[in-house]
């Protein structure tokens, strides 16, 4: 159960939990479009958390898995798509949230 808490996995759970807290603490309503970015940027993080550790789990077994399927370089690139992807739509979700908190009423 560690590896939910390392890389990518750990990142995309860490923006869900944001916007968890800030839609229980009523926060979500004064941004709600930048906290939809951000929580679609945590997705993308667990996405790229899953291929990472199916790379990981691939390198150390003789058990097979998605990376061995799809091949390792294959899942490399699809592992920076995600984790690329991640961190533009955190990018703007923290640009539209510092936008509707800071300008709007």
């Amino acid at each position: 159960m560690v590896f939910l808490l390392e890389g990518m996995a750990g990142l995309g759970i860490g923006f869900l939990l944001v916007v968890a807290l800030a839609e229980w603490g009523k926060f979500r309503n004064k941004a709600e479009k930048g906290f939809n970015w951000i929580g679609l940027a945590g997705v993308w993080f667990l996405f790229a958390g899953a291929i990472q550790l199916a790379i990981m789990l691939g390198a150390d077994s003789a058990t097979p898995t998605v990376a061995t399927y799809i091949g390792g370089a294959t899942a490399g690139a699809a592992f920076a798509i995600f984790q690329v992807i991640g961190w533009i739509f955190a990018l703007i979700g923290t640009l539209f949230a510092a936008y509707e908190v800071l300008v709007e009423k």
